[in-house]
């Protein structure tokens, strides 16, 4: 008896199953007749995630995106604000510096502008200024080129209390590249060269440059540089002012800070203003560049 007891249970237990089992795919046949009827995707029926899961996972990774841009937003505005954009000056050191040194200084810039001494570039090599351009031109194109396609800053450009000649083209003399800075070592008798620099930069005071481009239609571009006693660029902003376009106003962007470039870091007008004021004002009392004759008036020359 015990074992027909338990046949029976067992024919009950396996009823109770496919009962069950007729329960459910009646249940899930009619679920995936709805999901057809309704268009639904197949795959969110198989990862079963319902749209709005799949959209709290989009507004997460959405909102974890505007988080990183606000947090790099903030570092980029406490960069700027840190950056000293004031007009700096170095005095030349006048008990050193005597009248006869400076004629000496002048005298040797001349012969390299003339091509009759040679110049040191960073690389080590040793070149004639015209070879910075290695276009051949006669004397006359050449004389016509660093007489009034350049002009010329003399000043102390790095703080060692000695003055250094930045040949600026202005844009003018395009393959030359932008201003270069010649500096005289008295000691070993050679003048040195720093590298290639961007032809819109022009010299802003000592150790800085700085460019203001007007030349597309839908903004203004500035650039600002901070230079090393060799050379090497340590600060670097470009930043830009969006003319306004139908219904949009101004609209003002960081584009660079050091590492940090291709940006688009927006401010407003009044952070703008606050931030860069410096900048401007700087900019508008850059070092005035003189003439290859204001240069060397009182000296020979072609």
């Amino acid at each position: 008896m015990k074992k027909i007891r338990i046949g029976k249970r067992m024919l009950y237990i396996s009823l109770f199953f496919a009962f069950i089992c007729v329960l459910a795919g009646t249940f899930l046949y009619e679920r995936s007749s709805a999901s057809s009827d309704t268009g639904q995707d197949d795959i969110l029926a198989v990862n079963g995630a319902p749209d709005k899961n799949t959209d709290s996972s989009e507004d997460v990774e959405m909102e974890s995106e505007n988080m990183k841009e606000e947090v790099i937003a903030e570092f980029v505005c406490k960069r700027l604000q840190a950056v000293d954009f004031t007009i700096k000056e170095y005095p030349i050191d006048k008990e050193i510096y005597t009248e006869e040194m400076d004629r000496e200084y002048r005298e040797v810039f001349l012969q390299v502008l003339l091509n009759q001494t040679l110049i040191q570039n960073e690389d080590g090599q040793e070149i004639y200024f015209a070879d910075i351009d290695p276009k051949e031109m006669s004397d006359a194109d050449y004389m016509t080129v660093i007489k009034e396609l350049f002009v010329y800053c003399y000043f102390d450009f790095d703080g060692d209390g000695f003055p250094e000649l930045i040949a600026d083209p202005c844009g003018a003399y395009v393959r030359f590249g932008g201003p270069r800075i010649l500096k005289y070592d008295r000691n070993s008798k050679k003048v040195y060269v720093d590298g290639y620099r961007f032809m819109k930069y022009r010299p802003l005071c000592a150790g800085k440059f700085y460019y203001e481009d007007r030349g597309g239609a839908s903004a203004i571009r500035y650039g600002y540089q901070e230079i090393d006693s060799k050379g090497n660029v340590v600060e670097e902003v470009t930043f830009q002012l969006v003319h306004p376009v139908y219904e949009y106003p101004e609209r003002y962007f960081i584009n660079s800070i050091g590492e940090f470039e291709h940006l688009e870091v927006e401010l407003d007008k009044d952070s703008w203003d606050e931030m860069l004021h410096d900048f401007f004002k700087a900019k508008d009392n850059a070092v005035k560049g003189i003439t290859y004759d204001e240069l060397f008036s009182d000296m020979e020359h072609p």
